[in-house]
């Protein structure tokens, strides 16, 4: 009886806390809707005061981090290479001629800037990050199965 008890006290309590709404402060609120006035699909979630928000804007898959304060942390954008800045797609084009640009992970840190560009032919993946700098730096290659 004890274990069905314990059981479904932590049911409860899981269940509690999946289904509690998160919180956003104002200044949170507010820093979102002055950079991302058109999100669609937008969720909330946090932890330890920093509050993550994922949603589509323009056809962009993002998620953005923020703390209590409303202060950006970091963020991550998924993307085609359309979306490339134009150097970095010359710059891919001129050393992988022979494969495409499958798709683009954005990530921002503070100042920092990292592309994750997933490149494929027909026998490979390859995954090609450029940072800043315009380093480029071969980061995975896979075998098409």
């Amino acid at each position: 009886m004890k274990k069905v008890l314990l059981f479904a006290c932590t049911l409860l309590l899981a269940g509690g806390l999946f289904a509690s709404p998160t919180t956003v402060t104002e200044k949170v609120l507010k820093a979102f809707k002055q950079t991302f006035a058109r999100a669609e699909n937008v969720v909330w979630s946090d932890s330890l005061n920093v509050y993550m928000v994922k949603f589509t804007q323009q056809g962009i898959q993002t998620a953005v981090k923020y703390d209590e304060d409303g202060n950006f942390i970091s963020s991550l954008r998924y993307y085609l290479s359309d979306q490339l800045p134009v150097d970095i797609q010359c710059k891919l084009k001129k050393k992988f001629a022979d494969k495409t640009i499958f798709g683009v992970t954005e990530n921002i840190i503070g100042d920092e800037v990292n592309y994750y560009i997933k490149l494929e032919d027909d026998k490979n993946w390859t995954t090609v990050k450029i940072d800043n700098y315009r380093n480029m730096q071969i980061t995975e290659k896979y075998r098409k199965a």
